[in-house]
């Protein structure tokens, strides 16, 4: 059962914990490349620390799916990351950022990285839920999935 926040996940990086990598993720190669410091994994910060942040946190969880019901093990479900990222949002940035202008500002031209889906498609995760669609509409339903959660947050 895939559960990154163990041992030995993150012992090249800090021990960072949460990920499923030893080192650093797509995400990170992201940043770096921009110049940008890596993105910290939220569940990592104090609130403290996450009211300071203004270059990006990663609110990522390896083995999670589109679907809530394609995670494996201890995972945040998409929803959960979505629920952390408007925490960021209404708490966090307004301290960082001190007027609502800037931080809508500051929102308007940050990037924003998806890196989920792949349970979705694994048919010993999905519980072959791909066999009740045609192999664009099982496509269609994740793209309107993912879409509930970017348009209400």
């Amino acid at each position: 059962m895939a559960q990154g926040i163990r041992w030995p996940y993150g012992i090249d990086l800090n021990n960072v914990r949460g990920r499923h990598t030893n080192g650093k993720n797509v995400a990170d190669f992201f940043a770096t490349y921009l110049g940008l410091p890596m993105p910290p994994p939220f569940l990592n910060l104090s609130d403290s620390e996450r009211s300071q942040i203004k270059t990006g946190i990663n609110y990522g969880s390896g083995a999670c799916g589109i679907l809530n019901t394609t995670r494996v093990g201890e995972c945040l479900s998409l929803a959960q990351q979505v629920k952390y990222f408007t925490i960021t949002r209404m708490n966090d940035l307004p301290k960082a950022l001190k007027t609502q202008k800037k931080v809508r500002e500051h929102l308007a031209k940050s990037i924003y990285f998806f890196s989920i889906g792949i349970n979705d498609y694994h048919p010993e995760v999905n519980n072959n839920i791909t066999s009740n669609f045609s192999s664009t509409g099982f496509v269609d339903h994740l793209l309107d999935e993912i879409t509930k959660y970017i348009k209400v947050h």
